[in-house]
């Protein structure tokens, strides 16, 4: 009988690690994905219809979202090319972004982590249609794929890290917690260099200079967005007070006005100074280790990438995915049982909040911007999300931090 058991146990977990499986789970999960997101297509497609119309005036050169580094002028040119017209441009969009999905899960798969690849099918999932039709997949994708050759391929990892921040700005912060004095984190930090350096240049040459700061300058100018952390308080006052107004601002995005948004926007940047001295303390603490572990070092970009979460004036709902492709990488790599206990605690977190993203925007976000006042349900979504935002910076960053410290002390 214990035989049996036995047998029908292994049997189970054959099953459950076989790559077709996942592969069925995959393509049942995205089709009812397909079939939801048109019922909220115009939030969804908003931003690809802006995307082309930028896209389709050749004439204007990299003049075109100067909110973006030029690179992604690259990228998003190349899938323009073969649409004809606005809907034929959706749909492409939505197909590469759908593949970049399908790569991800695939990587995930490859390195034999089931765990991995069950979070990242129900988080995009939870996360809803809104995935596919927003260009942040592209970097969060590089940034997962970077967690993932951390250790066994750090010259890529480096590589990949500086061409996140030539597509998006922010992975350019992780290198400093995957430096270190030993070969491995040299090279990520050359290779990172060396990369960064020759997108500069070529983005140089293909435009100006002006253009290449301009996304700097684009997000510098950028009020305090509805959906932000540092917002949460102004919101919740919202509900009962009709001393703030929401309002569309030329940076195509919903801010909030009234008493107090300037030290709230003066808090956030105090927060994002946080962040930075947080991802360079770890990385100077990371130089007291001849190597660190794969687990370790990904504990790290998670917390960072939470961290600069937390402290943005902008939260765009797309951004989360920039947290759980690194947190996906986490359940790869976890090797101890606290670690995995921790990733595990940390995946379920997102999910949920994928979920509360998606209630967030696109289902209650008409609750959210309506004058006078916000709704109370939308509201108590949003400042349900955003404190389990900073639950999991806290988390994460402590748990780095008392990591690095143990190692130290065994040292």
């Amino acid at each position: 009988m214990r035989g049996l058991t036995r047998e029908l146990r292994d049997d189970l977990v054959r099953v459950w690690r076989h790559g077709a499986l996942w592969a069925v789970v995959w393509i049942v999960t995205r089709a009812y994905m397909f079939s939801q997101w048109s019922a909220h297509a115009r939030f969804i497609w908003n931003d690809v219809r802006y995307y082309y119309a930028w896209m389709s005036q050749p004439d204007l050169g990299m003049n075109r979202l100067v909110e973006y580094p030029v690179p992604v002028l690259w990228v998003l040119g190349l899938i323009v090319l073969p649409a004809r017209e606005v809907n034929d441009y959706v749909v492409l969009f939505g197909l590469t972004m759908a593949a970049l999905d399908a790569v991800f899960t695939i990587a995930l798969h490859r390195r034999g982590s089931t765990r991995a690849v069950m979070f990242w099918t129900v988080f995009v999932l939870a996360f809803g249609g809104l995935i596919w039709f927003r260009y942040d997949m592209v970097p969060a994708l590089v940034v997962g794929l970077a967690a993932l050759y951390v250790t066994r391929h750090p010259r890529v990892s480096g590589a990949l890290v500086a061409l996140g921040a030539g597509l998006k700005l922010w992975p350019a912060l992780l290198i400093a917690p995957l430096a270190g004095r030993h070969r491995a984190g040299v090279q990520r930090v050359v290779w990172f260099a060396f990369t960064g350096l020759a997108l500069a240049l070529l983005a140089l040459i293909s435009s100006s200079p002006a253009r290449l700061v301009s996304p700097l300058t684009w997000q510098g100018d950028r009020g305090l967005q509805i959906e932000a952390v540092p917002a949460t308080w102004l919101m919740a006052q919202r509900v009962t007070s009709s001393q703030w107004k929401v309002e569309f601002s030329p940076h195509n995005a919903f801010e909030i006005y009234g008493p107090g948004v300037d030290a709230w926007l003066r808090a956030a940047d105090l927060a994002m100074a946080v962040v930075v001295i947080c991802a360079v303390g770890m990385g100077l603490m990371a130089l007291l280790h001849r190597s660190l572990p794969a687990d370790v070092l990904t504990l790290m970009m998670v917390a960072v990438v939470a961290g600069m979460l937390v402290a943005n004036k902008t939260f765009s709902p797309q951004y989360l995915v920039w947290l759980a492709a690194p947190v996906a990488a986490l359940l790869v790599e976890a090797r101890t049982r606290l670690m995995y206990l921790l990733a595990a605690a940390v995946a379920v977190t997102c999910i949920v909040l994928a979920w509360l993203t998606q209630q967030v925007y696109p289902v209650q976000y008409a609750g959210l911007i309506g004058n006078p006042h916000s709704s109370s349900a939308a509201t108590s979504v949003l400042v349900a999300r955003n404190l389990l935002m900073v639950a999991v910076w806290v988390a994460t960053q402590v748990s780095a931090v008392v990591v690095l410290l143990r190692r130290v002390g065994r040292r």
